[in-house]
């Protein structure tokens, strides 16, 4: 069974993605911040996919603990999903930016997610995956 880490210290946004993956049958795991999700991923290193928040603890510290995973070896499918992305042209530095930072595979626009649309945005990742559980 495939399984994900969502880090987000939202309960709205995390509950709607763990509802979108609870309906594609896969197992998720929630951390509350950055700190307590690079413990659940120290501790159990076979999550499919990390699905993080940017701002929790700090304004950067999703990006942060994404970086130190990749950096980790972690060798899953990695994506961010933030409000920053609602903002025009966030998104198109983002996906040549961010793969070179932490290694990232998908965005996820926090404005639809709101509403309880997972919206996927692929990153410029030569070799990025497919649309994750899709």
């Amino acid at each position: 069974m495939k399984k994900v880490l969502i880090v987000d210290d939202n309960d709205r946004y995390a509950n709607n993605l763990t509802s979108f993956f609870k309906e594609k049958g896969i197992a998720s795991d929630r951390a509350l911040d950055a700190a307590e999700g690079w413990r659940l991923y120290s501790a159990d290193k076979t999550y499919d996919m990390i699905v993080s928040d940017v701002t929790m603890e700090t304004q950067t510290s999703g990006l942060w603990m994404m970086r130190r995973i990749h950096k980790d070896g972690y060798a899953g499918v990695k994506v961010i999903a933030s409000t920053g992305f609602d903002v025009w042209g966030v998104m198109g530095f983002s996906s040549w930016f961010l793969p070179l930072f932490c290694g990232l595979h998908w965005m996820i626009p926090k404005v639809p997610l709101k509403q309880g649309t997972v919206e996927w945005h692929p990153t410029r990742l030569k070799n990025k995956e497919p649309k994750p559980f899709l």
